[in-house]
């Protein structure tokens, strides 16, 4: 599956999400809920690009909500924004995490040494360098 992101514009009327995926004719459902608009909206995308069903959970979406009142809108997309910009820096140290344990592990240093390094536990030290020993 590309690297393409689809827009999917959400809006609420009458007890219902309605979603919209501007740039696929046709492409537009509505759910009670948003865990089902989500579901509902994949079936639509694949249908229109004419993809297996398989695809459904790799597709990658955007979701613009608009629940009618515009501060709550853009306070919401601040936060989604902010949430992912947290996990991406989550998953970079992560990775540096790893990287620098295996580094001093391999210069020597104690697994309670470089836990204290660090800032993590002396067995997550453990379950980093193990896990890559093995």
């Amino acid at each position: 599956m590309s690297e393409h992101v689809y827009r999917v514009v959400v809006t609420r009327e009458n007890g219902a999400w309605l979603a919209d995926v501007p740039e696929l004719a046709g492409a537009h459902t509505y759910a009670r809920t948003l865990p089902a608009l989500d579901r509902a909206v994949r079936e639509v995308v694949v249908m229109a690009v004419d993809r297996p069903d398989e695809d459904m959970p790799l597709l990658r979406l955007a979701y613009d909500y608009r629940t009618g009142d515009p501060e709550v809108d853009v306070t919401a997309a601040e936060v989604r924004t902010l949430r992912e910009q947290a996990d991406q820096i989550a998953a970079s140290a992560t990775a540096r995490t790893s990287a620098a344990a295996e580094l001093l592990v391999a210069h020597g240093l104690s697994v309670r040494d470089v836990a204290a390094i660090l800032g993590i536990s002396p067995q997550r030290v453990s379950q980093i360098t193990t896990r890559r020993a093995s």
